[in-house]
């Protein structure tokens, strides 16, 4: 018990083109590069913010997550891509296998200025078919919106006419993380510009592998010379500038391989799907813009089961002008709760986990808290408005001021309700919810119920740091710490060797550890379920909102594995169906 520091079209000899293919708040305004610097096949590296529109896509595979394909954004939730992206022999991945990561320059070195989104659904053209090429087309309606950045900015819709003569000759860019010269993918983001060729001249370049596959939907580009998209670049756009702005025409679908070597032939054309052709069926996909264009999160944010939490009242934030980490942090965090055991043959009762109140009924904590005990232990209640375990009456200097709060309440359980899915896979799903048998006094300073993020702006927030409080293993006072997100790719890489996988990566986050103190100072594990908050406006004001309960990590003192954490966010619908009045 306690804290666990623990398909290709083979015959016609096509090679799909697979990939494991700062301000925030602007103006939504298109294809506009917001960074001046001047710091894919024979390509250069891209500038860090020259196409802040670029999306990588990766797909969970196990205990892996393995690079897919490139897309592009369209709006705040929308993403641009290929269909055999997203597609299977069997049908559409299930997207809770797939990872859209924006703001990217490189591929596996994770920095602030990316973004990771869970998908909410995918939307694959309607004639699209598995193993064939025509209308491969996809869209990815996000969870989550993306904040724009001067790194992470939409791309504008091609708004020049469908008239394919008008672009041959003309080059366009194309941007990935595919192979490159050495058939092997890159892991920086590279560009490169190649000429659109008339259709004629593509069939008449290779008859066996284009000329029963073109259709007037697609169009071919590159040099023939070891300049074009490869492997891994499926689903990126190819772009044209007008004016200083940026529009997508294409969309890479597929070139021919290269003998039997499974890889790109750079001395063939590249083929991509005509984004002009499209236009009225992306458009009725995209925000306001008719059917599908809602923020395509959930309908969480009018739910009629939202009135039994106290959203008028949550997350109080009395010293809302100051900055966090000068906050008193007595009665400063008053929905942080302890969980009392009792051990058999003892009558002193144990505190090993921490619970977060969200009503004066219920509260959230780890699944492994409250199920499966050793059978020495037992629940026997819940801690409210502690801040020195050690002590009976809670004191502290407050602004020069010697403040004490009222006392602690010790509240009966009345029943758990872990999630039905809790360990499948290993330490999936590690959230449940404790109900008290009489309600806890919420007038009293030391005990208020936390915010849960239950709007599609709440969930958005993509921080790089998140608050936590938590007591510590042997520790008796509350403490407060930063913490750093780490991205779940690098998460992922780290556990693989522990035979955990973050199986759901929308459902988890990970936060680094704190460095180890050094001069033989020992490290502070915080206590399992721990919350992670973030301070947000809730209804015109500035107030605390639960992200996080900590699940497990690793027993040493290291930054290399992460701390994970239940993302509460992904449990909204969970937690509502199973709160009652």
């Amino acid at each position: 018990m306690g804290h666990e520091r623990y398909p290709a079209l083979t015959a016609l000899k096509l090679l799909l083109v697979l990939a494991l293919c700062v301000v925030p708040g602007f103006a939504s305004s298109c294809g506009e590069r917001k960074v001046v610097t001047f710091l894919i096949l024979d390509g250069e590296e891209a500038k860090d913010g020259f196409w802040p529109w670029h999306v990588a896509l990766f797909h969970n595979e196990g205990r892996t997550f393995r690079y897919e394909c490139g897309g592009t954004i369209l709006d705040q939730n929308t993403v641009l891509t290929a269909a055999h992206c997203v597609m299977t022999s069997r049908g559409k991945i299930a997207r809770e296998r797939l990872v859209v990561q924006v703001g990217r320059n490189r591929l596996y070195t994770f920095d602030n200025r990316a973004q990771e989104h869970e998908a909410f659904e995918l939307i694959v053209h309607p004639e699209y078919r598995v193993n064939e090429v025509q209308h491969d087309m996809a869209l990815i309606k996000l969870a989550t919106d993306i904040t724009y950045t001067n790194y992470i900015q939409p791309i504008c819709l091609w708004n020049r006419g469908e008239d394919q003569n008008s672009i041959v000759g003309s080059y366009g860019t194309v941007i990935g993380f595919g192979y490159d010269e050495s058939n092997a993918p890159t892991t920086t983001l590279r560009e490169t510009s190649i000429p659109v060729v008339s259709t004629i001249a593509c069939i008449e370049s290779n008859r066996d592998t284009y000329g029963s596959v073109l259709t007037s939907n697609m169009f071919c580009a590159g040099t023939r010379q070891s300049r074009g998209a490869c492997n891994g670049d499926s689903g990126g756009g190819l772009f044209f500038q007008y004016d200083n702005i940026w529009y997508v025409r294409g969309v890479v679908s597929f070139t021919k391989e290269l003998g039997n070597l499974r890889v790109c032939d750079p001395k063939e054309y590249t083929v991509f799907t005509d984004v002009a052709k499209y236009l009225s069926w992306i458009e009725q996909y995209l925000r306001k813009k008719g059917p599908g264009g809602g923020t395509g999160s959930s309908t969480l944010d009018t739910d009629p089961r939202l009135a039994l939490l106290p959203l008028d009242t949550c997350g109080p934030n009395p010293y809302a002008s100051r900055d966090e980490s000068l906050k008193p942090i007595l009665a400063g965090y008053p929905w942080t709760g302890l969980i009392e055991y009792i051990e058999e043959g003892s009558r002193e009762r144990k505190t090993r986990c921490q619970a977060t109140l969200i009503s004066d009924l219920y509260l959230i904590t780890a699944a492994h808290c409250v199920t499966g005990l050793p059978k020495r232990y037992s629940l026997a209640a819940v801690r409210l408005g502690d801040y020195n375990q050690a002590t009976t009456t809670d004191c502290s200097l407050v602004d020069e001021q010697t403040m004490c709060t009222p006392p602690v309440q010790v509240l009966r359980i009345e029943s758990v309700i872990t999630h039905n899915a809790f360990n499948k896979p290993r330490f999936a799903n590690d959230i449940a919810l404790v109900r008290l048998r009489d309600r806890a006094d919420t007038s009293r300073s030391n005990v208020k119920p936390i915010c849960l993020p239950v709007t599609n702006e709440l969930r958005s927030e993509k921080p790089a740091k998140y608050m936590q409080t938590a007591w510590t293993f042997g520790g008796n006072v509350l403490e407060r710490s930063f913490r750093d997100r780490v991205d779940s790719i690098e998460c992922q890489k780290q556990y693989v060797n522990k035979s955990v996988s973050l199986e759901k990566t929308s459902r988890q986050i990970c936060i680094r550890q704190q460095e180890p103190p050094g001069d033989g100072v020992a490290c502070k594990f915080p206590l399992s379920a721990a919350p992670l908050q973030l301070v947000q406006s809730v209804q015109g004001r500035k107030r605390y909102v639960l992200h996080g309960v900590l699940s497990y990590g690793p027993k040493s003192c290291t930054v290399l594995y992460p701390d994970v954490y239940a993302n509460v966010a992904s449990y909204l619908d969970w937690i509502l169906s199973n709160i009652q009045e």
